[in-house]
């Protein structure tokens, strides 16, 4: 009852000024930016209300990959993982109010608009629990610049009780700078950009939750991002150096079985091509090696 009062008294807080020139200046120049104390303690207990309610009302589904190799397609599901996108879920955003009213809110978009100097037209939202034993996410980027144009990925954590032992680091791989695990801490907004930054949900001991944020260019699936040869090369070079990794974080994020033997054996297949295609641009494998090292 506390939470629905303080609900009908404190509007939405403008999401813009918690951006300061200091987290634009680290988003462009790193790639990323930590934002504490964004959103304030009773929005962030309503939000993760909210993500309850999803829950007990089982408008949560599995997180999971749908792999084809060979003619047959395999559901690679992700240990603990469950979510849903709120604007293709009319149900969960009737059911989500303050989701919903975050989801539909502008100004975070029109602030990290003039952070990176370019258009932001549209966003999506998914509401994410993770219940903890393990719970965690692979080594990946966010979309695929070939069909999507997502820009900026922006994380919220809603875990007032996080502990270090907790575990469900955000690691962000911001190649070719070494690794940095960002705690999951209550209020606060990691961001990101979305196809250039290599990152993963490192294993959780205890109930997790996170709202995550992504702003496109255009409209969510509305195209491929604008090319540029050099993060292409980059991204290939990520994805090489950190294979060994990339392998684990497979293997530690989902159950065994034949849809995890699919995804390691296509990991591998890709590995070989990425290595053949980063040699013949010249780029000297062994040193990349020991970059991470």
């Amino acid at each position: 009852m506390r939470r629905l009062l303080s609900s009908l008294r404190a509007p939405l807080p403008n999401l813009a000024s918690a951006i300061d020139a200091r987290a634009c200046e680290s988003l462009n120049r790193r790639s990323y930016a930590v934002v504490d104390s964004f959103l304030g303690e009773t929005w962030c207990h309503l939000l993760r209300d909210d993500i309850i309610t999803l829950a007990e009302r089982r408008l949560l589904g599995r997180n999971a990959t749908h792999l084809v190799r060979r003619g047959t397609t395999s559901l690679l599901v992700k240990n603990n993982i469950f979510e849903t996108e709120l604007g293709a879920h009319e149900e969960a955003r009737d059911a989500a109010p303050h989701l919903t009213t975050l989801y539909n809110d502008r100004t975070l978009r029109d602030r990290l608009r003039e952070c990176v100097g370019g258009p932001l037209r549209s966003q999506s939202l998914k509401v994410q629990l993770n219940h903890g034993r393990g719970g965690c996410f692979p080594l990946h980027f966010d979309g695929d610049p070939s069909l999507d144009d997502r820009v900026i990925t922006a994380v919220l954590y809603l875990n007032p009780d996080w502990s270090d032992a907790d575990g469900g680091h955000l690691q962000l791989v911001p190649f070719p700078e070494q690794p940095v695990d960002v705690a999951p801490l209550f209020d606060r907004l990691v961001l990101f950009a979305s196809h250039d930054t290599l990152h993963r949900a490192l294993p959780s001991q205890n109930v997790r939750f996170c709202v995550t944020l992504w702003f496109y260019r255009t409209e969510p699936g509305g195209g491929a991002a604008v090319a540029d040869e050099t993060k292409a090369e980059r991204r290939l070079m990520a994805r090489y150096a950190y294979r060994e990794a990339w392998a684990r974080s497979i293997e530690e994020s989902h159950a065994p079985g034949e849809a995890l033997d699919a995804a390691l054996l296509d990991h591998a297949s890709d590995t070989l091509k990425i290595a053949e295609a980063l040699k013949a641009r010249g780029v000297d494998l062994a040193a990349l090696d020991a970059m991470i090292k």
